[in-house]
């Protein structure tokens, strides 16, 4: 029997209908009303765990953790909602190497004269990491008085930090050891091989591998700092010998503390490798040869190698060195985005004839200290390597974590929040995948850190320490310019209202 074209139509129409409002009743009954917390609506969201991002997704944020996510999650009358539409949605950046005491923009002389710059400055200084996304942040050299103010601020980043770094007297960072009443004094450690250069008044005992690792777990600290540092290539200069660093290795497994090594030399790469560190916390830039010539010596290539066998971390702090331009070049004053780091009176200050003053001086005690071909030569050269290192390190795969070393040199080359998106721009622009850039950033920074169970992923019961972007960052690295929204603990910060109070 055959149907009329009217009632084929008709029941066409009949069993289509049908199908859709099956479909839209599936739907309904798998939706879920949500009636507390804050739920973000219909995000793409971007998780380095994920193997792709999830579109249309609800978050729910509740004491301050993530509560849920779903695809069909319905915001009830209680809860708080945020329009994720055309948004991307991140997990909180992890700076896993920050020294958020320090100066990124005045001098001692300009603090001392300027106390009402410095207080501006400080005041900046936790929001400024804030507005470029970093909701995490790890100091890895602090002053108990520098703990105390950063996390007494209104409005601060979740801050971890390794302690007082563990340094050898008369060497890098501890030049001039004060009496050990003053708040500065450093967390030393005895070294045999530097006995030369030890304070008569130190009673040897009171200063063991063990003691130093002890000063730092006592402040509450998840890692250890310790500096293998003998002149850059330049000076001559005492440093952590690889016997000493690796009774700091184990004294710090046995306090559950991860050990972060500062190297930056072929010699120094090698010691922390031997001691078995577990994060390098700088990149490779410095090998015996021609300071000019910045082509990797195989000795360079080859302790990269071990480093991607052994598994180790490293932090490739690129802007460390590129930072230094800004005595050089000013024109970061010029970028519309230190207006987000530095308050409007400490630009002025920087643009005027008494900070340029400032600024010429320094370059000039640079240009004396460095060796022939000069400092500019050297500086330029030092880029190059760090480029030309952080290559190799990806062609093997090196395990890479994210940290700027904020602020790692005079000058203002280096200012709070601004510095670390200048490094993942020195990332991209080295050619790291931006995947890679993201994941170093989040996920494997908290992992390298023992955090993983509380950060570096959106997924539930992890922190609420979110970004959400008006751009995909696994297109354009351009992205991190366009953060909309910091989540901490689960609360919605606008971008926009952390910039500084002029």
């Amino acid at each position: 029997m055959f149907m009329s074209n009217r009632v084929l139509a008709t029941s066409i129409a009949f069993v289509v209908l049908n199908v859709g409002t099956a479909a839209n009743a599936q739907r309904i009954v798998d939706q879920r009303i949500v009636d507390q917390g804050v739920v973000i609506e219909n995000v793409t969201l971007i998780s380095p765990e994920r193997p792709a991002p999830l579109l249309h997704a609800d978050v729910v944020l509740r004491d301050g953790r993530i509560a849920e996510i779903g695809t069909n999650l319905v915001a009830g009358p209680h809860a708080r909602r945020i329009d994720g539409s055309g948004r991307f949605l991140i997990p909180g950046l992890i700076d896993s190497h920050v020294h958020a005491g320090h100066s990124a923009a005045l001098d001692d002389d300009a603090i001392y004269a300027h106390p009402e710059l410095w207080a501006a400055y400080r005041a900046q200084v936790p929001r400024a990491y804030l507005a470029f996304g970093f909701t995490s942040i790890v100091d890895l050299d602090v002053a108990p008085i520098d703990q105390a103010w950063f996390e007494g601020t209104p409005l601060h980043p979740r801050f971890y930090s390794c302690g007082r770094g563990i340094k050898v007297a008369g060497g890098y960072m501890a030049f001039n050891v004060p009496p050990t009443s003053s708040p500065n004094f450093p967390n030393l450690v005895y070294e045999p091989k530097e006995m030369d250069h030890w304070p008569k008044s130190l009673e040897i005992g009171d200063y063991t591998p063990e003691r130093a690792v002890s000063r730092a777990a006592d402040t509450g600290a998840i890692c250890v700092k310790a500096f293998v540092e003998s002149g850059f290539g330049t000076f001559n200069w005492p440093y952590l010998h690889t016997e000493t660093l690796q009774k700091i290795r184990a004294a710090a497994r046995e306090r559950k503390l991860v050990l972060m090594v500062h190297a930056n030399s072929v010699d120094s790469w090698q010691s922390a490798l031997n001691a078995h560190a577990d994060i390098i916390a700088h990149g490779l830039w410095v090998w015996p040869g021609d300071f000019g010539n910045s082509v990797p010596s195989p000795g360079a290539s080859n302790v990269i190698a071990l480093a991607a066998r052994a598994g180790t971390h490293v932090q490739p702090t690129l802007q460390t060195v590129a930072g230094e331009r800004a005595m050089i070049d000013p024109s970061l004053l010029d970028d519309p985005r230190l207006a987000m780091a530095l308050p409007k009176a400490i630009i002025a200050y920087l643009r005027s004839a008494e900070g340029v003053k400032a600024r010429t001086a320094l370059l000039n005690e640079y240009r004396k200290a460095s060796p022939s071909p000069g400092f500019e030569p050297l500086l330029k050269a030092a880029m190059e390597r760090t480029r030309a290192t952080f290559k190799i390190m990806l062609q093997d795969h090196v395990s890479l974590v994210f940290g700027s070393d904020t602020p790692g040199v005079d000058s203002f080359g280096n200012p709070p929040g601004l510095n670390g998106r200048l490094e993942l721009q020195n990332w991209a622009d080295a050619g790291a995948p931006l995947a890679l850039i993201l994941r170093s950033a989040t996920l494997d920074n908290a992992t390298a850190l023992g955090l993983s169970h509380e950060l570096g992923s959106i997924e539930v019961g992890k922190r609420a320490d979110l970004l959400m972007l008006k751009d995909n960052p696994l297109v354009t690295v351009s992205a991190y310019d366009l953060i909309e929204t910091t989540f901490l603990n689960g609360e919605p910060i606008a971008v926009e209202g952390l910039r500084p109070h002029d």
